[in-house]
């Protein structure tokens, strides 16, 4: 295929070639690239801290606790900065890759959102995609997450599995399959 751009990526070809297909994972990646590389270049902000349109907020009991557990087993990364400290509790934005979680307290003063602790059920699950999903299970694993559904590869394409925190949310963490092939250089 002949474009404008023959001449330049014979200069510096990129891993994106033309006869890749469109795939936005692909541009997702490569953009991540570029401004990780424009970053640490020009000290700019973190091209992550937006926040998403759409995002759980997540009740606990004990959000200091929460918090301390969530970035130490499951690897997440506080916007320290959006941080909210208040007599009636405390709110904070977690980040992985280009999704936010807010944990808060729970109660009836905190728009009647309850830990699965105080209700002894699990509410709900929230789903993340990780890059190594086999070494975040055993980072989770050492870190004394428990794990309910062991690590597994899918047939819709995943590899994936499932923890609860300390207070009983319920974790589903995966990677794709295609990702992780990518990685080792082979097929599974």
């Amino acid at each position: 295929m002949s474009d404008d751009f023959d001449r330049l990526r014979r200069l510096r070809p990129d891993r994106l070639q033309p006869h890749d297909p469109m795939d936005p994972k692909v541009l997702t990646e490569e953009k991540e690239r570029l401004m990780s590389a424009i970053e640490q270049s020009a000290g700019a902000v973190h091209a992550t801290s937006r926040t998403p349109s759409i995002y759980p907020r997540l009740a606990y009991r004990d959000v200091m606790a929460a918090l301390e557990f969530l970035t130490r087993a499951f690897g997440f990364r506080e916007r320290r900065e959006a941080r909210l400290e208040h007599p009636a509790g405390t709110l904070a934005w977690l980040e992985v890759g280009d999704g936010v979680v807010m944990i808060g307290e729970s109660g009836p003063d905190h728009h009647d959102l309850y830990s699965p602790a105080e209700v002894g059920r699990t509410t709900g699950m929230v789903n993340v995609y990780v890059h190594d999903v086999d070494a975040h299970h055993a980072r989770a694993v050492a870190e004394g997450a428990r794990v309910v559904m062991g690590l597994e590869d899918m047939f819709w394409g995943d590899r994936r599995y499932e923890a609860l925190d300390p207070e009983g949310h319920r974790w589903h963490f995966g990677e794709r399959l295609a990702d992780i092939e990518l990685r080792s250089g082979r097929r599974r």
